[in-house]
């Protein structure tokens, strides 16, 4: 039987600092090397993955920003991507700008391959550090706007804000009643902020779980993760396992629980049940 293994990275195979353990590391491109099917199903973009991924041995395509991208490492290139119509778009923009809010909008070229992330305003720390990490990425595009608009050439696939979870509920409240809109909404894993994520209804860690598994032709998915943006993959998925340091309600609706992601969890998950 034929197994894609796909893991969830912050809370779930990243540590509390952010990044892949050495051991993890050396685990996975070791059973990697003997042929595990293995990849990430993370709300983070190409980018930012890309980084922290980087020397990690990644033998499947990749499901990112939430599932509206699909992305193979191995060849670099997107293989499919999911964007918001122009109406939908400008009617979520709008909410949040109704609501005082300045979300980071992510842009694809789908010709260039390139992205584009606008904002109007940095209201918060976290959000002058997005920023800042961003904006020392070579190549990446991240700039202040005076009002959100497509460029040109650009399709709008990603609206994200890390902010108080009050003040984001009553934007999703809103968001929800919007056509072909999908949502997103968690507590983020380094702060005591939440994160409301904006996408195609069409977009989703299940849907990217499903993508995924068709093509390379897996039997059985088995998946890692920690929080509510993970619960729609876990429904998708054949054999689901939450880390110790998961929510509660991911740890209920989860076949098992694994040890923290302190302890490098997936990593020892993988070596106890990989079989070649």
């Amino acid at each position: 039987m034929k197994t894609l293994y796909l893991t969830d990275m912050d809370g779930t195979l990243l540590n509390n600092e952010g990044i892949i353990s050495k051991k993890s590391r050396e685990i996975i491109n070791s059973l990697a090397s003997s042929g595990m099917l293995f990849s990430v199903a993370t709300a983070r973009s190409i980018i930012s993955a890309k980084q922290l991924l980087d020397g990690v041995n990644i033998t499947a395509p990749a499901v990112l920003q939430s599932g509206v991208v699909i992305y193979d490492f191995q060849k670099g290139k997107t293989l499919k991507c999911f964007g918001l119509d122009e109406n939908a778009f400008y009617r979520a923009a709008e909410v949040f700008t109704k609501h005082g809010k300045s979300p980071f909008v992510s842009f694809f070229n789908g010709q260039t391959e390139n992205y584009e992330i606008t904002f109007t305003d940095l209201k918060l720390k976290e959000h002058v550090k997005f920023y800042e990490t961003r904006r020392k990425i070579s190549g990446l595009n991240i700039h202040r706007t005076d009002q959100y608009r497509i460029p040109k050439g650009f399709t709008p696939v990603f609206i994200s804000l890390c902010d108080c979870r009050e003040d984001l509920e009553a934007i999703k409240n809103e968001l929800e009643a919007i056509g072909g809109v999908g949502c997103s909404f968690y507590k983020d894993t380094y702060t005591p902020l939440w994160f409301l994520e904006v996408f195609s209804k069409r977009a989703s860690k299940a849907n990217g779980l499903l993508i995924v598994k068709e093509l390379v032709g897996a039997d059985k998915a088995v998946v890692f993760g920690d929080n509510l943006n993970d619960m729609s993959m876990f429904e998708a998925a054949d054999y689901t396992c939450a880390v110790k340091n998961a929510v509660d309600e991911l740890k209920n609706a989860a076949d098992t629980v694994i040890k923290s992601n302190e302890d490098d969890a997936v990593a020892k998950y993988l070596v106890e049940n990989f079989v070649i």
